[in-house]
């Protein structure tokens, strides 16, 4: 059987992912030993109602994802496709929402307040213009042609992970809502 040739972008994102997993496990496990010790941040952890053993499988979840992602994208597995364009539409909607609310956050904030933030609002109009257009670049990349090919989809209508995608999303925004309109 015949080897697919990956993509250099593919190798990129995946060995990109990999290492932000390992990175960010590393940096958090040093953190929590630096603040095992300290018993405010003890009891601010306590606070959430979470035994240390869900902390410590979702911290481990949160890390080991990026790490399982960059692999089957490295391997071309279907898995990680579906994942790497999950995560570029969602941090897409994310950014878009968040680019259309900046202004009316930026209003709830009393004028003391907003004069002694640590950024300008240019700043935040920036850093989610740019998450948003490098997540589109990426999105529109995964569909191209090789790419498709290489994680066996070429015969994959290109309009259903999308819709689907979106659905998920908007799904996710709205359970996301309703919670923070029923909590507050």
């Amino acid at each position: 059987m015949e080897e697919k040739k990956r993509p250099i972008g593919i190798s990129i994102l995946a060995v990109g992912s990999i290492v932000v997993g390992i990175l960010g496990g590393v940096l958090t496990i040093l953190a929590l030993a630096i603040l095992s010790d300290n018993p405010e941040a003890k009891q601010r952890v306590a606070a959430f109602g979470l035994p240390p053993v869900l902390w410590t499988v979702a911290i481990v979840s949160l890390f080991a994802l990026p790490i399982a992602l960059g692999a089957w994208m490295w391997m071309g597995k279907k898995w990680g496709w579906y994942l790497i364009s999950f995560l570029c539409m969602y941090n897409i909607m994310v950014n878009a929402n968040a680019l259309i609310t900046i202004p009316t956050m930026l209003n709830s904030i009393p004028p003391d307040q907003l004069a002694n933030m640590a950024h300008s609002p240019q700043y935040y109009y920036v850093k989610c213009g740019f998450t948003l257009v490098t997540n589109f670049l990426c999105y529109v990349y995964l569909f191209k042609g090789n790419v498709r090919e290489f994680f066996s989809l070429s015969d994959q209508k290109k309009w259903k992970p999308i819709l689907v995608e979106m659905a998920i999303c908007l799904i996710i925004a709205g359970v996301v809502n309703a919670f923070l309109i029923f909590m507050t």
